[in-house]
């Protein structure tokens, strides 16, 4: 077994990671099918038009350390390592067709001399891991997973900036069920120290696709944003720019937490106002259309949670509109509770913040408010809510609703954590005990 870098697919992908390896001193096998691809990187010639690129070529062939070649069995064989970065079109049935991977790692399998590491660098749809496993198998036995082993390494590059984003990247993601491949990329990516982030195949498989849906977002939230307000003679890129300008909240992880549906005295009515303003003056704007919808299927898929226990009656703890508030208006657990009314169920809610609340529009006399009907009972306690409770929801509690929960455990009805806050605040022997299930995401 040599120390060279086998890299499968010489597109926009593995070009970039082919001649960066070589460049700073790897040895690299480049392999593509296509003849034309090979000679001219061969020659040292850029394939794409990339800045950075024709450099790190040329001083890849002034080193000797990168070499192409047709044939995938040879390079796989001279080396000890594969990173495969072929293409995965989207199919006519809207799926990412997976072929040329789960070919490229069957035949790598198939040809490694040794111990021997494959690491999938193409986007991948959910499952492919496993069905990688299955193809090495089914070439290699139980050599699969121990002589030859399998990784993914997800990669986030951009034409234009793809040499820089190869090179200096702000995260490096890795999943492998293999100690083997983990120690080989932990080498491999050393230099990039904390920003190197090891997961779980399943998480690493749909991360591109969820980082890129999240850039077509931004993408097109901009674009309907830019519809509106240039109809009604406001400058987008002064919208947008001032946007930006806040990276505590709207250019950062706040707000993209999974959660409950979000509320409060300013999100939904903002968002109807807007999206009201672009149907004034004529505009379509779907996506803004779509979000409180979206928002209302998520409080859809809550309800269906709960119940799916037939439940008679149900204990709801934490009624604020977020974590941390007393405030109820617009709050997603007072709207479970309606819908819970409407459904036949009795309901008893407890919120310790909100009861401490005094202060208009907070505490009990605007909880009752909000609740509008008195089979919706304010319980002074969190163990006067749950007497009786065929289910508890735990919304959006606070410190010491939290600590009544573990007091009361174990409980000997299901506890469903609606927005998974509940888990995350306890301690590992107080999820034991409680066993809350954390039903966002779960059918």
């Amino acid at each position: 077994m040599t120390d060279a870098i086998a890299v499968v697919g010489l597109g926009y992908v593995g070009t970039v990671v082919a001649a960066s390896l070589a460049s700073a001193g790897r040895r690299v096998i480049g392999v593509d099918r296509r003849a034309q691809v090979v000679d001219a990187l061969e020659q040292g010639v850029a394939p794409i038009p990339e800045p950075g690129l024709p450099e790190r070529l040329v001083r890849a062939r002034m080193q000797r350390t990168l070499r192409c070649t047709t044939d995938l069995a040879e390079a796989a064989g001279a080396s000890r390592a594969t990173l495969v970065c072929v293409g995965t079109p989207v199919g006519t049935d809207g799926n990412l067709v997976e072929t040329d991977v789960l070919d490229a790692c069957e035949a790598v399998a198939r040809s490694a001399r040794g111990e021997h590491v494959i690491v999938i660098r193409s986007t991948v749809p959910p499952g492919l891991y496993g069905r990688a496993l299955e193809r090495m198998r089914a070439v290699i036995g139980d050599d699969a997973g121990t002589r030859v082993t399998l990784a993914l390494n997800p990669e986030f590059l951009r034409e234009g900036s793809a040499i820089g984003d190869h090179e200096n990247p702000e995260l490096v993601v890795y999943a492998t069920e293999h100690e083997p491949a983990a120690r080989f990329l932990e080498a491999l990516y050393a230099e990039h120290g904390a920003r190197v982030q090891r997961t779980e195949p399943a998480t690493a498989e749909v991360l591109k696709l969820v980082n890129n849906a999240w850039h077509a977002l931004k993408v097109a939230f901009a674009n309907e944003v830019a519809r509106v307000t240039r109809t009604i003679d406001v400058d987008p890129f002064a919208v947008m720019h001032l946007l930006c300008a806040d990276t505590r909240l709207n250019t950062s992880a706040a707000y993209l937490r999974p959660g409950l549906p979000f509320g409060g005295a300013c999100l939904v009515k903002d968002v109807a106002s807007l999206a009201s303003a672009a149907r004034r003056v004529g505009v379509d704007a779907p996506l803004l259309d779509s979000i409180l919808p979206s928002n209302d299927a998520h409080l859809a898929h809550l309800m269906a949670a709960v119940m799916a226990h037939a439940p008679a009656r149900v204990a709801v703890i934490g009624v604020g509109f977020k974590p941390g508030a007393s405030d109820v208006r617009d709050s997603a657990p007072v709207r479970l509770v309606h819908r819970l009314l409407d459904a036949g169920v009795h309901v008893a809610v407890a919120d310790a913040g909100i009861l401490d609340a005094t202060v208009a529009p907070l505490g009990v006399d605007a909880l009752r408010a909000a609740l509008g009907d008195p089979r919706a009972h304010p319980a002074s306690s969190v163990a006067e809510a749950i007497d009786g409770a065929d289910v508890v929801v735990v919304g959006h509690p606070g410190q010491a609703d939290r600590q009544a929960l573990v007091a009361l455990s174990p409980l000997s009805v299901p506890l469903l954590d609606a927005a998974g806050e509940l888990s995350h605040k306890l301690s590992a022997a107080e999820r034991e005990v409680l066993a809350p299930v954390i039903v966002i995401g779960r059918p």
